[in-house]
């Protein structure tokens, strides 16, 4: 009996790793990377001929779910507008 509850434990934790915390971490680490190379985009960016992009939640939650590419295309859109 004890070790039904150990193993009902184990694929509870499971399974929240799978489908809460995995999708979490995939998503802090594209927000920090993103911001960074858009943080290098505004303060670089002048250089060669990029605009610079104000940080909204909107540009937030675009960078945070595309990640690198995502930082283009808000810099894109910024620059061609």
């Amino acid at each position: 009996m004890e070790y039904a509850s150990i193993a009902a434990g184990i694929i509870l934790l499971f399974i929240i790793n799978k489908f809460i915390l995995a999708p979490m971490r995939r998503l802090v680490v594209n927000t920090v990377s993103g911001l960074f190379l858009l943080y290098l985009v505004n303060t670089y960016g002048s250089l060669v001929g990029l605009a610079h992009v104000t940080i909204t939640p909107l540009v937030g939650v675009i960078i945070g779910f595309f990640g690198i590419p995502g930082v283009a295309v808000v810099t894109a859109y910024y620059t061609l507008m």
